[in-house]
């Protein structure tokens, strides 16, 4: 996106979209307010209109004052005088009412009411005629509240009802369709507070003066029309002619509303019933005038906005034409400081700000054109101490660990009860022992150290099967605290995966210097390894180590991570160890992307817990060596050799030539034996690389005499008294080529001996040659138990070599078969 973009949105954000913002807030709020002053104006007129009526109702408050006051009351309600009197009295009363009330026309009945407001005397309006006379049938039954209020009334007073409609009077009588009532009480109470002698009542036909009030509704509440002379009709037409009519007279508030024709009228609640409810008067509004002041009024904000548009968009071309001519320079400028590295003078002309910014571009491509030189010379010669750096690593990883582990190998040996020495001696060499294998461990930390500081880490991806790996952990470090007197205890959660893909040699290195440190720091209780399913779904497996020991001080758990460092001083004193384990274990955990986590109380213990993807893949290891192994490791059982010495004890039937497998592939014959010299051009041509040889033996002079002989052949060789340190060795250094191993007194231990080799995935992948006696009657037993062939002693230089070179050999025609494609698939 272009920079004139960027500066156009800007200028239309700040500057036009606060305008139009307030266009759009406040102009339907003054189309409203303006709608609403019309509205009112036309209210006004409405009312004009209907200030007549109220005029004449007024005027008949008149005539019913004079009305109450004539003729006698006792003599019209019947209280007094004779019957014959009564009856010329009303008669003469009548003929008074038609001469004096012949042209209002509205009135349409008077009603006399006693103090206890029973009907006493009544005249009606004859709608033909037009003549008042008394009626036989009785009046409509005025409304009890308004008696009650009216007998409340000084004389001289008069009240008027709400408009009563009644659409069953009208049926018979359309004047009684609207109708309402003037009171005024009729004579002096007989003792002062106390009621009048009755009340005077006259009906007022108000929908014949609503006729007189054109181009105007009047609708009930409930929708119906109420048309002067005609009868009500029960239907609420007036919703249907008017829609959304019926939500307005549920507000109960002044409204327009529009017909279905489109003509809008103003709807107001005139009037109340007797049901309190309001009667509504509807009449057309001409909407004209709103309408063409609401559209002149946004065609002017429109154009405003429009001219206010057109000048943004000009400005903000011309501005950002000079940002880009400037930006152009200042790119141009940084990307030479950059990429040539050398100094740039620029000379920009305009504000002060920009001389100011040329001056300090410039000053500081010479700084980085300095720094550039620097850091060049620097890098050349990080390099070369780097390589020198690796190679000393290099050398020095074989140089020290050969001659410590011949030391770790003699002192042990020395140590064992069946050395022969005497007491004093055995601990001295137990001393020298522990204090080689101290030693090691610091070299093995400072070289994991280096290695992965200078990122030469390879990492060996596979199917992990953590609970065996666990299971061959537990037994391994076993005996470490079984001499501690510590129970090492393994749980493993039902919902925890049992396989991931990973690197198995590294989680074994982190879970290992847990095990190491919770033998170190605890005197009692246990220590437990746990395997669980982690709430992290970036982490959904958690190894754990738990154990009851001193603990970390709070704030501490931090440092300890750090490389050389430890939670206090003293504890290095009492319990030694360099502080590089945890560190080693953080960054390793980093390169499987996983993590480490720490909770401690002091004096209580600690759980040291390590998180895991399920599968971590080769693009996550970016600058990394990566080998991955998909599935699990070939037979081990990879090449019997037959030895010439123990041909007389085949059977009479098998031919000599046979392997001794077994008997796995009968008839399967060597045809012709290797001599030394196609055997030692065959291994050299094997480039076994760094691949060495473990020898596994318990007789020291034997060993000796081994070891040299086999570094003699340019071999590189490990040596160790047991399993245990077989196993160790091969989890240290997992490059083995072959195992040899010198059988012991007893074939079962023996068998017993190759059997832990082959359980353990760290021995389970390499070839096990046994070295026995000629006349070893094992052979068979051997076999059984997992070993890949039998030497007799002594060892002969021709057959080692033919077994290494035929190992070899198998393993080039094994991963040929892997590479090349099947039958099923080339078809």
């Amino acid at each position: 996106m272009k920079l004139r973009y960027y500066i156009l949105a800007l200028l239309l954000l700040f500057g036009l979209v606060p305008l139009i913002l307030a266009v759009l807030i406040n102009l339907p709020l003054v189309v409203e307010r303006t709608a609403m002053f019309y509205q009112k104006a036309y209210l006004q007129n409405l009312r004009a209109d209907f200030r007549d009526l109220d005029q004449h109702l007024a005027s008949r408050d008149e005539i019913i004052r004079l009305l109450a006051k004539l003729p006698d009351p006792e003599i019209l309600l019947g209280t007094l005088s004779s019957e014959q009197q009564i009856e010329l009295t009303r008669a003469r009363y009548t003929s008074w009412i038609n001469q004096m009330l012949s042209d209002q026309g509205d009135i349409i009945q008077i009603l006399f009411l006693d103090h206890h407001g029973q009907e006493r005397f009544w005249l009606e309006r004859n709608a033909q005629d037009r003549q008042w006379r008394q009626s036989e049938n009785p009046p409509e039954p005025p409304n009890f509240g308004f008696i009650n209020a009216a007998a409340k009334l000084q004389p001289g007073e008069v009240m008027v009802s709400r408009i009563r409609v009644n659409p069953y009077a009208s049926s018979r009588d359309p004047r009684r369709l609207l109708t309402l009532q003037l009171a005024s009480p009729i004579g002096e109470p007989k003792k002062p507070g106390g009621p009048a002698l009755g009340l005077l009542l006259m009906t007022v036909d108000v929908g014949g003066l609503a006729k007189f009030y054109r181009n105007t509704l009047w609708v009930h509440h409930r929708g119906s029309y109420l048309v002067p002379g005609q009868p009500i009709s029960d239907a609420p037409q007036a919703f249907t002619d008017f829609p959304g009519l019926e939500q307005v007279f549920a507000e109960g508030k002044l409204a327009l509303s529009k017909s279905t024709a489109g003509e809008p009228y103003l709807w107001v609640p005139m009037f109340l019933t007797e049901d309190a409810l309001p009667l509504w008067v509807g009449r057309p509004v001409d909407s004209s005038p709103i309408a063409d002041f609401r559209n002149t009024l946004i065609v002017r904000v429109l154009s405003i906005v429009l001219v206010l548009v057109l000048v943004v968009m000009v400005m903000a071309r011309t501005i950002a034409r000079r940002a880009e001519r400037f930006g152009r320079e200042l790119t141009a400028g940084v990307q030479h400081i950059l990429r040539a590295g050398e100094p740039l003078q620029l000379q920009w002309r305009g504000p002060f700000e920009v001389r100011e910014l040329g001056e300090q571009l410039s000053a500081l491509s010479r700084s980085h054109s300095e720094h550039i030189a620097s850091e060049r010379q620097h890098t050349r010669e990080l390099e070369r101490s780097n390589r020198y750096k690796s190679e000393f690593l290099a050398n020095v990883s074989h140089e020290l660990r050969t001659p410590l582990n011949a030391i770790l190998l003699l002192s042990k040996m020395l140590a064992d009860q069946e050395s022969g020495l005497e007491g004093e001696q055995r601990r001295q060499a137990q001393v020298i022992h522990e204090a080689s294998r101290d030693l090691r461990g610091l070299i093995d930390n400072i070289l994991d150290i280096s290695r992965i500081e200078a990122g030469q880490v390879a990492m060996h991806l596979e199917w992990v099967d953590l609970p065996s790996m666990l299971e061959e952990l537990a037994n391994l470090t076993e005996a470490i605290f079984t001499a501690k007197d510590l129970p090492l205890e393994l749980e493993i959660a039902p919902n925890v995966p049992t396989r991931i893909y990973s690197d198995r040699d590294k989680i074994r290195q982190i879970i290992k210097n847990f095990l190491s440190n919770a033998a170190k720091f605890t005197h009692q209780g246990r220590v437990l390894i746990t395997a669980e399913a982690h709430s992290d779904p970036k982490y959904p497996v958690a190894i754990s180590v738990s154990d009851t020991g001193i603990g970390i001080p709070p704030g501490k758990e931090e440092i300890i991570f750090d490389a050389f460092q430890q939670a206090d001083g003293s504890t290095r004193r009492r319990y030694g160890g360099t502080g590089l384990g945890l560190s080693i274990s953080r960054e390793l955990a980093g390169l499987l992307n996983g993590k480490i986590s720490v909770d401690s109380a002091l004096g209580q213990g600690s759980r040291f817990t390590l998180a895991l993807p399920l599968s971590l893949g080769p693009d996550q290891l970016d600058g990394m060596e990566v080998t991955e192994t998909h599935n699990t490791p070939i037979s081990t059982h990879l090449i019997p050799i037959n030895d010439d010495s123990m041909d007389d004890d085949l059977p009479e039937d098998m031919p000599k030539d046979d392997m001794r497998h077994g008997n796995d592939n009968p008839g399967k014959r060597r045809t012709k034996r290797w001599d030394t010299e196609s055997a030692r051009q065959r291994l050299a041509q094997a480039n076994l690389g760094n691949r060495w040889i473990l020898l596994l033996e318990r007789d020291v002079q034997s060993l000796l005499d081994l070891t040299a002989y086999l570094k003699d052949f340019g071999l590189r060789v490990q040596a160790a008294a047991d399993v245990d340190e077989a196993l160790e060795a091969l989890n240290e250094e997992p490059d083995c080529a072959l195992i040899l191993f010198a059988a012991l007194p007893e074939p079962g231990r023996t068998c017993d001996s190759i059997a832990r080799l082959r359980a353990d995935p760290a021995g389970a992948q390499f070839p096990v040659i046994v070295m026995g006696p000629p006349k070893d009657d094992a052979l068979q037993d051997y076999l059984a138990a997992g070993a890949t062939a039998f030497f007799s002693k002594p060892l002969a230089a021709d057959d080692l070599i033919e077994l290494i070179d035929r190992l070899v050999a198998q393993e080039a025609e094994s991963d040929d078969q892997r590479d090349a494609p099947t039958q099923d698939s080339q078809t």
